[in-house]
């Protein structure tokens, strides 16, 4: 039968292992978002790449899109009003849509 010191001695050896297994555990995560970090931090610099391909700065993007959308609404209030005589003709005319 083994000592009480020889079992206590056991304990803290099992202890040591499972403390170290997880240092081992949370080194291998911290590469791992190291590793996510750069390839996101590497697809951020494609996309801001490409945005600046197309003329606009990355930090404008929202304001681009804002005028664009403006400029949108107003081409296709444009486009009804240049529909507008040609509809009504057509309706004067009695001819089916």
């Amino acid at each position: 039968m083994k000592s009480l010191n020889s079992l206590s001695a056991d304990r803290e050896e099992y202890r040591i292992a499972q403390l170290k297994k997880r240092v081992e555990e949370a080194k291998a995560a911290r590469a791992a978002a190291a590793a996510r970090k750069e390839m996101a931090e590497k697809r951020l610099a494609e996309v801001e790449a490409q945005i600046r391909a197309m003329g606009v700065e990355p930090d404008r993007v929202e304001e681009e899109i804002a005028r664009l959308e403006r400029e949108i609404a107003e081409k296709i209030q444009r486009v009804e009003e240049l529909l507008r005589p040609f509809e009504e003709l057509v309706a004067r005319a009695g001819v089916p849509a």
